[in-house]
């Protein structure tokens, strides 16, 4: 993660030191073969908390805003959710409730 302001240019040299150190880590990976580089916004929420939950539809579900955490946390989110979308609350989603 990095910290830039919102209209900044890609660092291309930042990428090519981060697919650099990619075969120690992923067996088999080309760094040069990489394509479509990108530079953005994560999402977020304002606060900082995810959003997960039910929406004011009770047909609609939401699991976003997890910022760089998204891979770390997307299987208890995956899990919680889908416990809440079967009719088993989940009380542990309350802080994340879409519509606090």
């Amino acid at each position: 993660m990095e910290f830039r302001p919102a209209g900044a240019a890609l660092d291309h040299g930042r990428v090519a030191r981060i697919a650099d150190g990619l075969p120690a880590l992923l067996a088999g990976v080309d760094p040069g073969a990489r394509q479509d580089e990108w530079v953005g916004a994560r999402p977020c929420t304002p606060d900082g908390l995810p959003v997960i939950g039910r929406t004011r539809s009770a047909r609609i579900f939401v699991a976003g805003g997890h910022g760089m955490w998204g891979i770390t946390l997307g299987p208890v989110t995956g899990r919680l959710l889908a416990g809440l979308v079967t009719g088993r609350p989940a009380p542990e989603l309350r802080p994340f409730d879409p519509l606090r």
